[in-house]
């Protein structure tokens, strides 16, 4: 009798990205807050902004929901790269 064994386990994949580049300095900027619509992301984001608003004396603050659900459509991330010059993310649960 033959027995065929096979892994379960899945071999992760990567790809290198190059960073954005980086300001000098993150005060005076378009600030985006996104969360992502689970329980306590907003209210986390928030607290975190809080904390940082004296800090960044941001010039916009710009505020968005992404659903946790499904990857975010790349027009919203288009829109919200073009919009922002610094993201803070919030993950709730």
């Amino acid at each position: 009798m033959e027995f065929l064994l096979m892994d379960p386990t899945g071999q992760p994949s990567s790809t290198e990205v190059a960073l954005a580049p980086r300001p000098a300095d993150l005060r005076h900027r378009r600030l985006g807050l996104i969360d992502n619509t689970k329980a306590n992301a907003a209210e986390l984001l928030e607290a975190v902004a809080a904390i940082l608003l004296d800090e960044l004396e941001p010039v916009e603050i710009v505020r968005r929901r992404v659903p946790a659900t499904l990857p975010a459509p790349d027009e919203l991330l288009d829109e919200i790269a073009s919009e922002c010059d610094l993201v803070i993310e919030a993950v709730g649960d």
